[in-house]
């Protein structure tokens, strides 16, 4: 008797060991796929309970949906993401065909959340390494920036069950379009000239961040006007291309390269007052480096002229002052992308129809340089503009250009 249950407890111990052994090995490779996001929704530094979270992968022709949830007392949410369902699609669509450039990996995150009885809206975004091995931890800070409505009476819960219902949204129209839009731009009177030199390093990266706007179902007005959100595309040359060119007296010249450029409309139900809202944004996906020509794009960039400098003219012949750009953001136009879908796309608030841009972000010093050589009749005084854009036709932003104005 004693021998048999010697052999049941030595059983007994196997089958345990065994199970621990392969329940750890199950854990782990759980763990490889995961992508562990914390987010913490904030509004003048007061951290938010009960505000919706939204959570997209981006992918090359749109984001997705993959979580919801509300933030607890402490105003954080908690995702598990997986690497095989956001991350590899990235890897597998770089490694599709040979380009003149690579995406990165990220997610785009909006939220909804109510502070002193008015509802807010807010993004943020991360980007994500391109590995197809976890855990991935990241840990974002959501800043609530635009005031959306009123709810008066509206009660601040306390407790962790803070929404019953799962937050939603969903895609309601998105499109893609390929368009020809303006990077750079130089500019003479008839008393100056410019050479110029444009060049994208390779290996280095730059970001583009999202053009969003809010509105209502009910009636299409708008709750946010266009503004400049988060980062929600990362792209890397895989080339180095350069280009230099001379704009002659009285002329302008010009760089661009074809770009992806993405319009999605999400719909939103929010609680708290019982409206449905949508989010427009508008982004370039990617830009293809090889394609840079010096020609002029969709779009003409246009602004506000701000003073550089002064420099006095030496002749036709010698250079009279040198500039490199050196600041770390442009405004690309996409204006005709946003008349195609107010015209291809039926429910487009018009409203919204309005000359509109994309922010450009270096992510890598240097990732995009130019300069130019400036010339002017001998003795005339040569002011040097930069081009400033500045929206406010139902759009509320500023972004340097990459635009230089020559005038005497």
């Amino acid at each position: 008797m004693s021998i048999i249950k010697s052999r049941l407890k030595l059983t007994m111990i196997l089958l345990l060991f065994v199970f621990a052994l392969f329940g750890g090995v199950y854990v782990v490779s759980l763990e490889l796929d995961r992508i562990h996001l914390t987010v913490t929704v904030l509004k003048d530094g007061n951290t938010i309970p009960g505000a919706n979270v939204y959570v997209y992968a981006v992918f090359p022709n749109g984001t997705k949906l993959v979580a919801t949830t509300c933030t607890n007392v402490y105003g954080i949410a908690v995702f598990h993401l997986s690497v095989k369902d956001v991350i590899k699609p990235i890897i597998d669509w770089n490694q599709a065909e040979k380009r003149s450039f690579i995406i990165n990996p990220g997610l785009y995150i909006t939220s909804m959340g109510v502070y002193n009885n008015t509802v807010y809206f807010g993004s943020a975004s991360t980007k994500l390494p391109l590995t197809t091995s976890g855990p991935i931890i990241t840990r974002v800070n959501l800043e609530l920036r635009h005031p959306i409505t009123k709810v008066e009476g509206y009660a601040k819960m306390v407790s962790t069950n803070i929404q019953q219902v799962s937050p939603w949204a969903k895609l309601i129209y998105s499109a893609q379009k390929t368009m020809r839009e303006t990077f750079f731009k130089v500019s003479t009177d008839q008393n100056t000239k410019a050479s110029c030199g444009y060049l994208v390093e390779q290996y280095r990266e730059v970001a583009f961040k999202c053009t969003y706007s809010v509105t209502k179902v009910i009636d299409n007005s708008i709750t946010v006007t266009w503004s400049i959100g988060a980062e929600i595309s990362w792209v890397t040359s895989q080339i180095e291309k350069a280009l230099v060119f001379n704009v002659g007296q009285s002329s302008t010249g010009y760089v661009s390269c074809l770009a992806a450029i993405n319009y999605e409309c999400w719909e939103y139900d929010y609680p708290a007052d019982g409206e449905v809202y949508r989010e427009h944004r508008v982004y370039i996906a990617y830009y293809w480096p090889d394609t840079l020509d010096k020609v002029i794009g969709e779009d003409d960039i246009e602004g506000n002229q701000v003073l550089l400098k002064t420099a006095t003219g030496k002749g036709l012949n010698s250079i009279a002052t040198i500039l490199y750009l050196d600041w770390q953001e442009l405004a690309i136009p996409i204006s005709k992308f946003i008349k195609y879908i107010s015209i291809k796309y039926l429910d487009f608030p018009q409203v919204l129809n309005v000359p509109l841009d994309v922010n450009l972000v270096f992510k890598s010093a240097h990732a995009i340089c130019a300069h130019v050589e400036v010339y002017g009749v001998e003795g005339c005084t040569i002011n040097i503009y930069r081009v400033e854009v500045s929206r406010t036709l139902n759009a509320c932003y500023q972004i340097p250009a990459w635009a230089i104005i020559l005038r005497t």
